[in-house]
């Protein structure tokens, strides 16, 4: 994990899933491929909300992401 997070930043991906509205499986899909900043400790992943942020951010720049659909 990156040095300068703080354990009050971070959130499940559960979490993440109901904060971007994306589903759970696929934050672990992201995690796992690397285009989510994210950790797994035992079972459960954790990121913050600024590196969902950035993951929705990067979509929306590589039109990966359409607002009329919300995909």
């Amino acid at each position: 994990m990156a040095e300068d997070i703080k354990a009050s930043e971070l959130i499940t991906l559960r979490e993440a899933a109901e904060y971007s509205g994306l589903s759970h499986n696929y934050l672990i899909e992201i995690a796992n491929r690397g285009r989510l900043k994210a950790w797994k400790y035992g079972h459960f992943w954790m990121t913050t909300r600024e590196a969902v942020d950035e993951y929705l951010a990067s979509r929306k720049k590589i039109g990966a992401y359409r607002e009329d659909i919300g995909t």
